[in-house]
């Protein structure tokens, strides 16, 4: 049995049909086989979330019963050393990663081993070696699979549609034949030998079973609500025509307070960038379960991010930054100290405006390794509180003109404002200011005013008009013991036409325990023994990659919710998350700029608290639940206060 997923109608698709058709020859009854007997999966256009490699155009997993043949048409080695090509190589099982280049006979040459192809983005024509590309999706499968404790031998293969022929041992052209392919797969690295005869095997059976099961294989199903972020991605808006206006002659700063929409102007301007222009551009977030989250809505939308084809890749600041450092060469060979982060940001600074490094080496870094560092344009969601390092290093190594940063306002939660104005002329910038809250539904933003009123915080947004309704439960007990809400809450967003991924919780670190070096949510654990299945994103692990089934519900440390949203959203033990913050607050004491103003320690700690209190609260699109510890504390009481002046559309259910 052979089972393809992805999107159908790409050219990845496309060779993944070859794929199937050649092995169907050259192993007749294959596609059609038991599972039992053979089972061979394709994954197509596969994303890998936080490897450094995350897009691969063909992952291919088979385990075969009965071990298949084919004929070398390389040179194969065994271990050995030796020449495995005078009698038909054995097939048990494979693991491997295929890159799909559409280049013709002028776009591709060979230099000893290494296929290169020819690609420009905007610059000068350059050379970039799809053989090492090749390596690295290797190896990001690899590890990918060793995160979820499969250990397997992967391989590598290139396949090129457009050519007539190609003599690199690891790639085949348009029309090969399943003996050529798995000739090109073989050759990748020495094969085992049984009495003289070449093995091709990728591990032992419980591995490649955990394998061929691996969430990649997932078809990722969309939801109404994942549909309509989809369709948000190509709906016209004035908004990004005006930053497409701006960028390329300075940098775009877009302004507004949490629930704005500003994550999804970014995502809508780089997708036009891409529709339009064919441009590739770079998405930066702190947050790795945003990033995840973001890497989604890619993946369901079939967006690209290759060199060639541009599109949108999405990565986290810091992995990002510290592939730079090790490129300019200043991480040492010991383990990555984090601690040391801010140090090396200022030393890159330093030894580029000194002088150390050129703007011709910094370019020669990005063209030696494109898929990694060159990018048409670059866009910063959740910008507002970059350290000066971040903001001035990535000037450094980026045109600022090709630069759009979302500046959330009052929504600074890693340390004071940054300063990307900083060196920019004011012609060289341009700021737009975002109103109107387009997340929330009416009635829930009508509460979260009323909350930012009660407790002196700064969240001055118009209600959408058009998008009526929304409604607030405030639970008074634990949200675990109320499994009749949980099961109408999930009743409810099937009848929407949602499903349980569009539900999101907010825990508190209190609520976050870990086992064997895995972190997991208390909630989850509970959910989970009621039959629930969860993406638990407390978990880092579980971070790297993104939910691929509609039934998980998704869980999240309150720290990693800003720029995330779901129709339902739950805030577990928000009362005692609040007073953490606050008490926090307190024994850090005040900054400079808080002390030279004379602020009041506890007022600014309660400023404190509320400020990540409303990027929390501004998470639902039409459900909120908030589950108090703590009716009678402090934030308990100012919940419920709120809460009590709107009883058309809050219910509050006591202990």
């Amino acid at each position: 049995m052979i089972i393809i997923t992805g999107a159908e109608g790409s050219s990845e698709y496309q060779a993944a049909l070859l794929v199937r058709n050649a092995l169907e020859a050259t192993w007749p009854g294959i596609t059609e086989t038991s599972q039992e007997l053979d089972d061979i999966r394709i994954a197509v256009s596969t994303k890998l979330s936080g490897y450094q490699v995350q897009d691969i155009d063909i992952v291919m997993v088979g385990r075969l019963t009965k071990p298949r043949m084919f004929r070398p048409m390389r040179v194969l080695r065994g271990k050995s050393g030796d020449k495995l090509n005078a009698r038909p190589v054995v097939v048990e099982s494979f693991v491997v990663a295929i890159e799909v280049k559409d280049h013709d006979d002028r776009g591709v040459r060979i230099l000893d081993d290494q296929v290169e192809v020819k690609y420009s983005r905007g610059g000068p024509v350059q050379w970039k070696s799809a053989t090492d590309q090749n390596i690295k999706q290797m190896h990001a499968l690899k590890a990918y699979l060793s995160d979820m404790h499969i250990d397997v031998f992967a391989r590598r293969c290139m396949v090129f549609p457009s050519l007539g022929s190609i003599s690199a041992p690891t790639a085949v052209s348009g029309r090969f034949s399943g003996h050529q392919l798995m000739s090109a797969i073989a050759s990748s690295s020495q094969l085992m030998e049984r009495r003289g005869q070449g093995v091709l095997a990728a591990g032992d059976k419980d591995a490649i079973e955990k394998a061929l099961v691996a969430p990649i294989f997932k078809q990722v199903i969309p939801t109404r609500l994942d549909r309509e972020r989809m369709d948000r991605l190509a709906a016209k808006n004035p908004a990004i025509d005006g930053i497409l206006e701006t960028l390329g002659d300075g940098t775009v700063f877009l302004r507004g307070f949490a629930g704005t929409g500003k994550t999804v102007l970014l995502l809508q301007s780089a997708w036009k960038l891409f529709r339009t222009e064919g441009k590739r551009t770079l998405v930066l977030t702190y947050n790795h379960a945003l990033a995840a989250d973001m890497r989604r809505l890619m993946s369901l939308a079939n967006i690209p991010s290759s060199v060639e084809a541009g599109g949108i890749r999405v990565g986290t600041v810091m992995s990002f930054l510290y592939t730079w450092f090790s490129k300019l060469g200043i991480l040492g060979d010991g383990p990555l100290a984090f601690e040391d982060y801010p140090e090396l940001c200022a030393e890159a600074l330093e030894i580029i405006d000194g002088g150390a490094v050129t703007r011709a080496e910094i370019d020669e870094i990005i063209y030696s390794d494109p898929d990694f560092f060159d990018f048409d344009h670059v866009f910063v969601d959740e910008g507002q509180d970059w350290p000066s390092g971040e903001t001035a290093l990535l000037k450094a190594l980026y045109d600022p003109t090709c630069l759009c940063v979302a500046d959330g306002v009052d929504q600074l939660i890693r340390g004071a404002q940054a300063s990307w104005r900083t060196g920019l002329a004011r012609d060289k910038r341009s700021t737009l200011s975002l109103a109107k809250c387009l997340r929330l539904k009416r009635n829930l933003s009508l509460f979260v005013s009323e909350i930012a009123r009660e407790t002196g915080s700064a969240w001055d947004v118009e209600p959408n008009p058009s998008a009526g309704g929304g409604r607030i439960i405030v639970l008074c007990k634990p949200y675990t013991s109320s499994q009749d809400i949980h099961g109408s809450l999930i009743a409810d967003l099937k009848s929407d036409g949602n499903d349980c991924v569009d539900m999101l919780f907010c825990v508190p670190p209190e609520g976050v325990v870990e086992s064997d070096g895995r972190r997991a949510s208390r909630i989850g654990q509970e959910l989970g023994a009621r039959g629930q299945a969860s993406w638990d994103g407390v978990d880092p692990l579980a971070r790297s990659d993104f939910p691929r089934s509609t039934a998980q519900v998704r869980i999240v440390q309150y720290a990693s919710c800003r720029g995330l949203e779901g129709w339902t959203v739950v805030l577990d033990e928000f009362d005692c998350f609040l007073k953490e913050v606050f008490e926090g607050k307190l024994a850090k004491g005040l900054d400079p700029d808080e002390e030279e103003g004379f602020v009041d320690l506890e007022k600014a700690a309660l400023g404190e608290a509320w400020r990540w209190g409303l990027i929390a609260l501004t998470r639902p699109i039409d459900t909120l639940v908030i589950q108090l510890s703590d009716p009678k504390g402090r934030f308990g009481a100012q919940v419920l206060e709120a809460a009590r002046k709107f009883p058309d559309f809050v219910d509050i259910v006591e202990s």
